[in-house]
């Protein structure tokens, strides 16, 4: 082999292997792949953030005008990664060994994929849509008690300030609470793991908020809210405020201006819920019925049925071959297919793929604890995986070989190994509602 253009065959090479085990490829488009072309590179994708009002018409009456509301999402070429190796030409005359600058190539090619893999799993826990998460809700009811909780709109959203001391008109700090849902005491109030859930206010008589998207925590007490499209107008919102839904619903329905209830910025008594805050155990006993509410979130959203993923650790694939629901009659879905880009398995509407090691992305779930106010006592939380479940449109990937080459090492009789990789991913805004969740422990 010529080693003046062994380069340009490596890099070719390198583009294979590292698709061929990678689940990039299956999770995400490259819809936009063609606009790269050199580091930090940035494509604007427009979005459409309210759907279309059909108004009734009245003979002689003339028609109200809609506004559209646009948005630009912008995919930049963040990532540069590089490798840069040099092998000593002497040294390699009294090796057994012939391959070697192939061998140490596909491994660069092998950490490169897992590189990716990971950095596209993570952006499923900051990115999914409120209200798409699987796990334990934490829910603080309210009441007589003085537990409380109001939102403020603001320009870009909401405030949102919680209280559980028992004091009803001082919302300044918070205890610890027993969740129904577990019957477990956790702290209360707001923590940095509960940021990019879903968050919702609610009252006694099943009178609830749309979920909101945790996009800041301010303190204990406070953290800010967006929509989960991030729109603060649109023919869908109350006029003069900036999230939808702040006259509740039932929990499915939110109407303009709900009911006839009162705001939820002005009743008293109200608790809160954040979505998934803890990580539910998955078992085999329970993998089958959380992937089915996976996928429940996104019919729900109206995500078209087809090009759906599912990406587990090595683990998760192991509970599916073993959950009673896929024996016997589910062995002809579960293998059908070959191992192509991590895929493993179909199941329940989603092609499942297998991401091992560090790829499926973990974080620690809201801690459990014990008093009042300033005198809680922390315990750790648990730490869950991030299992993601996704339409193939949910996030925008993008990537160029910038430049591979072989070259002599000055002053040394070597040869030196080098390539430049970029690449970069967006998820765009109207996009999240492609994406769900479940926060699982295995």
């Amino acid at each position: 082999m010529n080693l003046s253009n062994f380069g340009e065959q490596f890099a070719a090479k390198v583009l294979e292997k590292t698709y061929a085990s990678a689940v990039v490829d299956a999770i995400a488009n490259r819809d936009y792949e063609g606009e790269i072309k050199k580091p930090g590179d940035r494509v604007n994708i427009l979005s459409f953030l309210n759907s279309i009002l059909l108004s009734d018409y009245a003979v002689g009456s003339d028609m109200a005008s809609e506004t559209i509301v646009d948005a630009e999402d912008q995919l930049v070429v963040e990532k540069r990664k590089y490798y840069n190796f040099s092998l000593d030409r002497l040294e390699n005359l009294f090796t057994y060994g012939g391959d070697i600058p192939e061998n140490l190539l596909t491994d660069a090619a092998k950490v490169l994929e897992r590189t990716i893999d990971t950095y596209l799993l993570d952006k499923f826990g900051s990115e999914a849509k409120a209200g798409n998460w699987i796990g334990i809700d934490l829910i603080v009811e309210g009441g007589a008690s003085g537990t409380s909780a109001s939102i403020v709109t603001t320009a870009t959203g909401g405030t949102v300030t919680v209280n559980s001391t028992g004091v009803a008109t001082v919302e300044t700090s918070v205890g610890a609470a027993e969740n129904p849902r577990d019957g477990v005491v956790y702290f209360a109030g707001f923590q940095n793991a509960d940021l990019y859930k879903g968050f919702r206010l609610r009252s006694t008589a099943a009178f609830v908020s749309p979920w909101y998207r945790i996009s800041g925590i301010t303190s204990s007490t406070q953290a800010s809210l967006t929509e989960w499209d991030e729109a603060v107008s649109g023919s869908d919102f109350e006029e003069g405020h900036t999230l939808r839904g702040l006259f509740g619903g039932d929990g499915v329905s939110f109407p303009k201006y709900g009911d006839g209830n009162a705001s939820l910025l002005t009743m008293m008594g109200l608790g809160w819920e954040i979505q998934a805050a803890i990580a539910t155990a998955v078992t085999a006993a329970t993998i089958y019925d959380q992937a089915t509410l996976l996928a429940e979130a996104l019919d729900s959203n109206e995500v078209a049925s087809e090009e759906r993923k599912l990406t587990v650790p090595p683990a998760g694939i192991t509970m599916l071959r073993q959950a009673a629901e896929l024996q016997p009659t589910g062995i002809a879905e579960i293998y059908s297919g070959t191992v192509l880009n991590g895929r493993v398995m179909r199941f329940g509407g989603f092609d499942v793929h297998s991401a091992a090691g560090t790829r499926v992305s973990t974080r620690a779930g809201h801690s459990p604890g014990s008093g009042v106010a300033n005198d809680v006592v922390f315990t750790a939380a648990t730490t869950g995986y991030v299992v993601p479940a996704n339409h193939l449109g949910f996030i925008t990937y993008a990537d160029k070989w910038s430049e591979s080459r072989v070259i002599d090492a000055e002053n040394q009789f070597a040869k030196k190994y080098q390539g430049l990789f970029l690449f970069g991913a967006k998820v765009p805004r109207q996009r999240r509602k492609y994406g769900a969740v479940l926060f699982g422990s295995f």
